[in-house]
């Protein structure tokens, strides 16, 4: 009995997982494209967080190298900015769907919120890399 449950089980992750391949995340028709657009959104804007960190991070590493001692520090600072960031952007993202924590509503915000705010910590470390420059 349980392997037919795990049979079905796996048989329905694979239709939707193909089911998902097929949703246009540019006019999802329901709450469930929804989702998984926004989800996909998110994983995409954090991959390219990431990229962007280590980026910048590479350089500011180069930076501290080039300097006197007294003036090194420039990763570490950056290092506990981006902590700092993260931790900021989940308890906003937080705050901002609270009101409608538990529901669709409030996921929906919250995983908005993380997009929006991703995307605009890619454009300030994009601009920091780019006045440090090579």
């Amino acid at each position: 009995m349980r392997l037919l449950l795990a049979a079905i089980l796996y048989a329905a992750m694979s239709l939707g997982a193909h089911a998902q391949e097929n949703i246009d995340c540019g006019y999802p028709l329901n709450n469930n494209e929804r989702t998984y657009c926004a989800e996909k959104a998110l994983s995409e804007a954090n991959t390219k967080l990431e990229t962007i960190y280590r980026d910048l991070l590479a350089r500011v590493i180069q930076m501290d190298d080039a300097v006197p001692e007294h003036l090194k520090g420039a990763a570490a600072a950056l290092e506990e900015a981006q902590a700092a960031w993260v931790s900021f952007r989940e308890l906003d993202c937080n705050a901002y769907s609270f009101p409608y924590k538990g529901g669709t509503r409030g996921s929906e915000l919250y995983r908005n919120c993380m997009i929006i705010m991703t995307m605009q910590r890619i454009e300030d470390l994009q601009a920091t890399l780019d006045d440090y420059g090579d």
